[in-house]
């Protein structure tokens, strides 16, 4: 029987008069762990109930805020006609917004969905990273991890051939090609629900067509195991030696699993839930991994959990 524990979060930052008019739309860690929301004034409704548009008819006004070392920066970003699904810390002096749609008309032209920004909201420069991105992870030398879900891997929105079709791919700061994913049958890539790049030459995902995989790629070498007894939805992961923790936001939010690698494969041993400080239960909106922490941003509370540290202090005691 599955072990479960539940574990009380003090919140990295409370947000009030930040948030007001607004409505969270992504959540990121930097690899310095400061943490990056983007906001916005308004969610446009999806094409036909399923598509996301990548422009927009009325403009947006955005805002990220950037907590470092207890200090909030707020950036205005207003008048948009993009609609931003992802948001990352660019190096120290920029910011990565990225719409998860792009379409490609027929005269070959396509939407520049990613745009770079200065720390005081100006545009600096665009391109594109192709359309159906669930995943987008920047290192701290600006390279940039992009993972596709399905529709970005078989195409739509005028993509006979899609950019998406390799799965993974890492980018360089001006949009250009570095790495392309292999898609292999055994470890093909259908949706790349998850990614984590701890340092700026390595990055894990979940790759696997009908089963779930972790892929790690790291010196020009990738290795897969299998990642069993854990939802196939998690859409954010740590991992510290030989643990992963994943959420299972799309199937139980607030549920967390603990996993363990013993030779090829991650087996569950534990499950993990959080409580606030006033014993309430944390169901995050959005999760987000670096290395071995876990954002978990809520409506109104960013907290974060580090796998090292509960490893150092509650497993290996349990182990010895």
């Amino acid at each position: 029987m599955t072990k479960h524990e539940t574990i009380t979060l003090e919140p990295q930052a409370v947000w009030q008069d930040e948030l007001a008019g607004y409505t969270l739309r992504n959540a990121s860690l930097d690899p310095n762990n400061e943490i990056c929301l983007l906001l916005a004034t308004s969610d446009p409704e999806l094409i036909d109930g399923s598509f996301v548009q990548s422009k927009t008819a009325e403009f947006i006004d955005y805002k990220v805020i950037v907590l470092s070392d207890s200090a909030k920066t707020v950036i205005p970003i207003p008048q948009q006609p993009w609609n931003y699904h992802h948001i990352q810390l660019f190096g120290k002096d920029q910011l990565l917004l990225v719409c998860a749609g792009a379409v490609k008309y027929e005269n070959g032209e396509a939407d520049e969905n990613a745009r770079i920004f200065d720390t005081e909201g100006n545009f600096v420069r665009s391109f594109c990273l192709g359309d159906g991105i669930e995943q987008i992870s920047a290192t701290a030398d600006k390279k940039i991890w992009t993972g596709y879900f399905d529709e970005g891997v078989f195409g739509n929105h005028g993509w006979d051939d899609p950019i998406g079709k390799h799965g993974l791919i890492n980018w360089n700061e001006f949009g250009e090609i570095i790495y392309t994913y292999e898609q292999p049958n055994k470890h093909f890539i259908m949706d790349c629900l998850a990614l984590n790049a701890p340092s700026d030459d390595e990055v894990w995902f979940k790759c696997g067509l009908w089963d779930s995989q972790i892929g790690i790629r790291r010196n020009g070498k990738t290795t897969y195991y299998m990642n069993e007894e854990v939802p196939l939805y998690l859409s954010a992961f740590a991992m510290d030696d030989d643990y992963l923790l994943s959420d299972d936001t799309g199937r139980n939010n607030g549920i967390f699993h603990l996993a363990k690698r013993t030779g090829a494969a991650y087996h569950k041993v534990n499950e993990l839930s959080f409580m606030d400080p006033a014993g309430k239960r944390i169901f995050p909106l959005r999760v987000s991994g670096r290395g071995a922490k876990l954002l978990l941003q809520c409506e109104n509370e960013s907290y974060l959990f580090d796998l090292a540290e509960y490893r150092n202090n509650r497993l290996l005691i349990e182990e010895s």
